[in-house]
């Protein structure tokens, strides 16, 4: 290679998508590529695949629960009222073929709360690091 062959450098940041909410990007660092969904969570489920909607203990309270009357039950060990979950983990309002809520527009106040990546102390999801092969067999 010639001395006057220049190398472009990598962007430490890519937007993979633009709402008027927000982006979606992926951060590099030294500790490995992250994906920040900086913007409204309706505007992300598509991308993120709805990993929120996996989280164990989305918990409902008694007045949400009497009011919107969700698919939930009570936890004994907890000691409280969470939403169901499907076999496969996820909530039992998560549509599996557009990963988005089926109550978004009345769900529970903890997920009108959460948010993935937004605030000082959220980083994001880190992106697999493995190379996944095919077999040989």
């Amino acid at each position: 290679m010639s001395a006057k062959t220049k190398f472009n450098p990598i962007p430490r940041k890519t937007v993979i998508a633009e709402f008027p909410s927000g982006e979606i990007r992926i951060e590099d660092g030294s500790d490995g590529a992250w994906i920040l969904f900086d913007c409204d969570c309706l505007d992300a489920l598509p991308y993120c695949r709805a990993q929120c909607c996996g989280l164990r203990g989305t918990y409902v309270h008694q007045e949400e629960q009497d009011y919107a009357n969700y698919e939930s039950y009570f936890d004994q060990n907890a000691q409280l009222l969470l939403l169901k979950r499907d076999a496969d983990g996820m909530c039992y309002a998560l549509n599996r073929e557009t990963k988005t809520c089926e109550i978004y527009n009345n769900r529970p106040q903890v997920c009108r709360d959460f948010h993935c990546t937004r605030g000082p102390d959220m980083r994001g999801f880190k992106l697999s690091n493995k190379v996944h092969r095919q077999s040989n067999d």
